[in-house]
């Protein structure tokens, strides 16, 4: 008989000491993440602030940064903030001093892979040379003699 009653005293403290805290924790956490509205000042689980922006049932969008929003699962949200933890404000106006390398995006074609050293000082490309990732001819490479090779061969490689 005593050891059933310190199997029932020890399942009593197991589930006042942790399990009742737990559920009285995550009760709290549901009704702060219901509470929230679009606007509010969040810091999510991974420490990064953000901005809600929409709110669905299980999902919300939040703002990171000006113009970069994301989707999350509504229960990475860690809390709301206050501006007394913001040490930093984001805004959406930038000064054109501040963008000295400024290239203008209109003159690069989609396939082309430009490297700085590549952009001249009024912002030409000094080569026009395009890569193509899905191609499967072998293009030897003047400087070094390597040769970029195919999928299918590398699979071919790797499999023997």
């Amino acid at each position: 008989m005593e050891p059933i009653l310190l199997i029932v005293a020890m399942g009593a403290i197991f589930y006042f000491l942790m399990i009742r805290p737990q559920q009285k924790r995550m009760k709290a956490h549901q009704q702060t993440i219901s509470e929230l509205a679009p606007g509010t000042r969040v810091l999510l689980t991974s420490g990064v602030f953000a901005t809600v922006r929409h709110l669905g049932e299980r999902q919300a969008i939040v703002e990171l940064a000006p113009g970069v929003e994301i989707t999350i699962v509504k229960s990475n949200i860690a809390r709301p903030t206050t501006a007394e933890e913001e040490e930093f404000e984001f805004s959406d106006d930038t000064d054109d001093e501040v963008v000295t390398d400024a290239v203008v995006v209109d003159d690069i074609q989609s396939d082309e892979v430009l490297l700085p050293e590549d952009i001249d000082a009024d912002g030409a490309t000094a080569t026009d040379v395009t890569f193509d990732p899905r191609s499967e001819t072998d293009i030897r490479d003047e400087d070094s003699g390597d040769r970029d090779i195919s999928a299918e061969e590398l699979q071919r490689r790797f499999d023997n």
